[in-house]
């Protein structure tokens, strides 16, 4: 695939310290109101989660990668999120990978990249506040170019026009999106990971 990599590596199950954290919040409108990290949005809600210890640290040390924020991206029955770019936080420096981590039903819904070189994003905006570049028209049928399931851990590609798309799944798809130094660039990042993994295929063919 050309814009994710599944990586191998194993992580505790942290479903438990999102519930706890953040999951529960969201049945209660009150309570996800009086929460600032949380975000709601007409798809689901916009998370920053980088205030949680999520143990993940071995598998940025695995990278050699240091963590500098986390978010999680909620996603509710039957909806899509917009189409967007990622930015680092606060500019329009475009952010090019993050590592996703499965956390909650994402056995349904899909990734999904809409390239340049297939559509036409007219004049792209600023998300004014946010971290995100979005296209013109929202309500333009833009050509999917790639798409995946999350079903283990990946490495995504950010800076091509992205989106989650949780239609036909009747649950709540939460996602951990880990993010590091932005001057790394994804096939730099895509390197480490093949790398990674092919100690791991090694690992498993010796005796």
């Amino acid at each position: 695939m050309k814009y994710s990599l599944g990586i191998d590596f194993k992580l505790p199950d942290m479903y438990s310290m999102y519930w706890h954290e953040f999951g529960r919040k969201l049945q209660y409108e009150e309570l996800y109101f009086a929460d600032k990290r949380i975000l709601p949005v007409v798809t689901g809600f916009l998370i920053t989660a980088k205030d949680i210890d999520w143990p993940v640290w071995n598998l940025m040390s695995a990278l050699d990668l240091e963590l500098h924020t986390a978010r999680l991206f909620v996603t509710n029955p039957h909806r899509k999120l917009l189409i967007h770019r990622d930015c680092v936080a606060g500019s329009d420096k475009l952010r090019e990978w993050a590592i996703n981590v499965p956390i909650a039903h994402c056995d349904m819904g899909t990734n999904e990249w809409f390239a340049d070189d297939d559509n036409d994003f007219g004049d792209e905006q600023f998300a004014t506040g946010g971290s995100a570049i979005t296209p013109q028209w929202f309500d333009k049928d833009y050509v999917i170019s790639e798409s995946s399931l999350l079903n283990g851990i990946r490495l995504i590609r950010t800076d091509v026009m992205h989106r989650s798309n949780n239609m036909g799944n009747d649950n709540r798809r939460a996602v951990l999106s880990l993010r590091g130094d932005p001057n790394i660039t994804y096939e730099e990042v895509a390197e480490r990971v093949n790398d990674h993994n092919r100690r791991c295929a090694e690992d498993y063919s010796r005796p």
